[in-house]
């Protein structure tokens, strides 16, 4: 008499091989669609596994063969959207790969991105990509324990480790070049202190600063619109002399710098010029309408996910490095400021 599998666990292999009155062998050549399977046994085993309510145990067969098909994505914060434009790049890149994306959020704290580095290890996740990591080499190689990793706008110089990042540098270079060309001369710098992966971006705008024989304006914040928002209001209360142009680090601080602007009866370009950087949707906004430097986002997902599929598929070898330059969008944060 064949008997039906107890209703508190799960249904096996054993069990649809038992009731459908073949082999277990032959059940996983069926789950695993394999062409030696004659179409009516084939037939027959997918009916009593549907019967049973069988479900493929995939994470066990693909432990089997040394890949759980899974990409473990860290990133530093989902409310910029500039982490949104590079997930769905990742997402394009791996589709048809056949894997799936474990997502966590570092927040920007070393031991949350370790922890979460640590937690893709366990789970044996075939390779981790990181956007935005602040920690140091050694930590995340010894996080990785030989993992594949790809880390996204930063360069680290770290053993297995492949970086895809936007020439930062460049980017700082060309806002300042852009309102040098407009007039300007008195340019500051909203900046997020020593976060690594930003750090370049204020290193090319004090380059292009010594280049024209400029005074460097430095300003610190968070990478937040609120944060920026509240510095800049403290900035104005100082009564310290306006600038007339001022980059900032990324596309919400730029906004965040604009609303404090607004509020304080200044315009946005006639009196204070400013540039941000990301070129997030929302900055090609006719309402907002940021001039912004391209860190084309979503290629550096696309491009992050090939070189993981590549390092994945041809494991060993020297870490590589991607780099893609940055472009200058003009819109009308700064259209119209030239200073004469």
């Amino acid at each position: 008499m064949k008997q039906t599998p107890a209703a508190n666990r799960p249904v096996t292999m054993e069990d649809v091989a038992r009731e459908a009155g073949v082999s277990r062998a032959l059940v996983s050549l069926v789950m695993r669609d394999s062409p030696k399977v004659s179409p009516g046994k084939r037939a027959a085993v997918l009916e009593t596994a549907d019967a049973l309510g069988y479900s493929p145990n995939r994470l066990a067969s693909r432990l089997a063969s040394h890949r759980t098909k899974t990409l473990g994505v860290l990133f530093l914060d989902l409310h910029n959207p500039v982490f949104a434009d590079i997930y769905d790049g990742i997402a394009e890149g791996i589709e048809g790969s056949g894997n799936q994306m474990m997502v966590a959020v570092g927040s920007a704290d070393p031991g949350t991105e370790l922890e979460a580095v640590r937690s893709f290890v366990d789970l044996r996740a075939d390779g981790v990509l990181l956007a935005g990591y602040t920690g140091s080499e050694a930590d995340l190689a010894s996080a990785l324990r030989g993992t594949p990793a790809v880390v996204i706008t930063r360069e680290l110089d770290a053993d297995g480790v492949d970086s895809v990042l936007t020439d930062d540098f460049q980017s700082g270079v060309l806002a300042v070049e852009h309102l040098y060309e407009l007039g300007h001369r008195r340019i500051a710098h909203v900046d997020i202190s020593d976060w690594l992966p930003y750090t370049a971006r204020r290193e090319g705008y004090l380059h292009a600063m010594e280049q024209f024989g400029l005074e460097p304006m430095l300003v610190h914040s968070d990478m937040t619109e609120r944060g920026s928002r509240e510095v800049m209001e403290n900035f104005l209360a100082t009564g310290t002399p306006l600038p007339t142009a001022i980059f900032t680090h990324n596309d919400l601080t730029a906004m965040g710098v604009m609303e404090a602007l607004y509020a304080h009866g200044l315009a946005v370009p006639d009196d204070v010029a400013i540039v941000g950087c990301d070129n997030i949707e929302v900055a090609a906004s006719p309402l907002i309408g940021l001039t912004s430097i391209d860190q084309h986002a979503r290629e550096l997902g696309r491009s992050a996910a090939e070189v993981m599929l590549d390092r994945i598929a041809k494991p060993g070898g020297p870490a590589i490095t991607r780099k893609l330059e940055p472009a200058l969008m003009v819109r009308n944060s700064t259209a119209g400021s030239a200073k004469q």
